[in-house]
């Protein structure tokens, strides 16, 4: 009984370090180059899901100045969504975020370039949740 119980409690805590990585990575809670930071930027962009419920953002393309850029994320929408830029080998993915919520997402010394901003919540990219964002 005594080794069936240590098992069970060794198992137990390999399946928790398990979930607890994978939330790590999911949430982007790694420490890596790609996380958004907690910081506020003087330059911030607006960005909204649609509010009808299109799976889309309010614009085709945002405009920004290379540095700290703070993205204050809208979703005014029914459903839940995600916010990623992505491109010129950057990668940037916040958790999901449910209907009727904003969040402030902040990239520190993105360079100019063209990036996407995209929703990764399963089937909107897509469907077409992409936006294009202009850094000069």
């Amino acid at each position: 009984m005594k080794r069936w119980r240590t098992g069970l409690i060794g198992s137990l805590l390999l399946v928790i370090v398990a979930v607890l990585a994978a939330c790590s990575a999911a949430t982007g809670a790694s420490g890596g180059a790609g996380d958004f930071s907690g910081d506020l930027a003087a330059q911030q962009i607006p960005v909204a899901a649609d509010p009808g419920g299109a799976l889309r953002w309010d614009r085709p393309s945002y405009e920004a100045t290379a540095g700290d850029i703070t993205f204050i994320v809208k979703n005014a929408s029914p459903v839940g969504h995600q916010f990623s830029i992505e491109g010129n080998g950057v990668g940037y993915k916040s958790p999901s975020f449910g209907a009727n919520t904003t969040n402030t997402y902040t990239v520190k010394g993105l360079p100019a370039g063209e990036y996407q901003i995209v929703c990764n919540y399963p089937g909107h990219k897509a469907a077409g949740m992409v936006s294009k964002l202009i850094v000069r």
